[in-house]
């Protein structure tokens, strides 16, 4: 099984730069735990003030907290493929009457970097995070069978998803992300 770093990009995107009011702290979205019940029912988001000629809308939309923010189709399609660890956020996007969005909140992690054979630096302030990654490779016999799109244990902001979800997406033409092949990553977005 192949495996896929999940990064969100989009040329001329309104970039939302916070959660909604009264959402939990930033930090809490990092750490593959459940928000629901602190997230706010009515929760919106705006696009920045900072890039006023950006206002598009994509499936997987640039946000400053380098979150999962989704659309509806992407909602559906991620649905549709069983993602068990999945936990949706609604939100409303102040700036467009379209379609609906939520953050996708993926519970739990995944032991799927082998630390002996990754170059990596550990972060300075969350001792049992990485920092920075020169290489990443997997150990995928520490990956559960059914884990399709997930956070890694020692870099919970890095997610991985399978090849067949990659191809999924693809199939089903959603847009913003990007993608790289895991095994060998650089720890670059280019």
């Amino acid at each position: 099984m192949k495996y896929f770093v999940l990064k969100v990009m989009a040329e001329e995107a309104g970039f939302i730069d916070s959660y909604p009011r009264g959402s939990p702290a930033d930090c809490k979205f990092d750490e593959g735990i459940s928000l629901a019940k602190d997230f706010p029912t009515a929760g919106a988001v705006s696009f920045s003030k900072n890039y006023p000629d950006d206002r598009n809308l994509y499936d997987f939309q640039p946000n400053l907290m380098s979150d999962l923010l989704v659309s509806g189709r992407a909602r559906k399609l991620i649905e549709s493929l069983e993602v068990a660890n999945a936990e949706w956020l609604p939100v409303a996007v102040k700036d467009h009457d379209g379609p609906d969005y939520a953050f996708l909140n993926l519970l739990g992690a995944e032991d799927a970097i082998d630390l002996e054979r990754s170059e990596y630096e550990m972060d300075s302030l969350e001792k049992d995070q990485i920092g920075h990654i020169d290489a990443l490779a997997l150990n995928t016999g520490a990956i559960a069978p059914e884990a399709k799109m997930f956070r890694c244990t020692k870099e919970r902001r890095l997610i991985l998803i399978r090849e067949d979800v990659h191809a999924a997406f693809e199939h089903a033409g959603l847009t913003g992300f990007r993608v790289y092949e895991a095994e060998g990553w650089n720890g670059l977005e280019l």
